[in-house]
């Protein structure tokens, strides 16, 4: 009888237990930094409007989007040296997705974008850096054509 009732409650149990497993937090979260990192993404002469800005460092990342102005700000960024990406790939399939939500299935062209070179795209191939202090800090990406 006993068995039979803990087969059947069985179920229930594994139900109960998910739950409280997903009522937690997600993932472990990193420290806050009280540090921002802001400034300018240019390609040559042009700014670059869309793209995706990442900061590595040895004890985490930090991303950000590009405005169409160029600009950029990420918060919380890692203290001490990091490597900056700019990947432009990334940036236009957020603004695709963002475009196609806007526009609830009726064809619209995308804003003019300005592709970077591939190895921007990593932070480990790029070869931009630049060392975060606690608060503001300032960093304008010039990349050469």
């Amino acid at each position: 009888m006993l068995s039979r009732t803990l087969h059947r409650s069985t179920p229930l149990v594994a139900v109960c237990c998910l739950l409280l497993a997903s009522c937690g937090e997600r993932g472990a979260r990193l420290p806050e930094t009280g540090a921002t990192l802001e400034g300018t993404v240019s390609y040559g002469k042009e700014k670059v409007p869309v793209a995706l800005v990442i900061a590595q460092g040895q004890k985490g990342s930090a991303t950000a989007d590009v405005g169409e102005d160029g600009r950029y700000k990420l918060e919380n960024v890692p203290l001490g040296e990091v490597k900056i990406a700019v990947n432009t790939q990334a940036g236009k399939g957020k603004l695709m997705s963002k475009v196609m939500a806007q526009s609830r299935g009726q064809a619209k062209s995308l804003p003019k974008v300005l592709d970077v070179p591939p190895k921007y795209f990593d932070p480990e191939t790029s070869g931009l850096k630049t060392t975060i202090k606690k608060g503001p800090n300032t960093y304008d990406v010039a990349i050469p054509k």
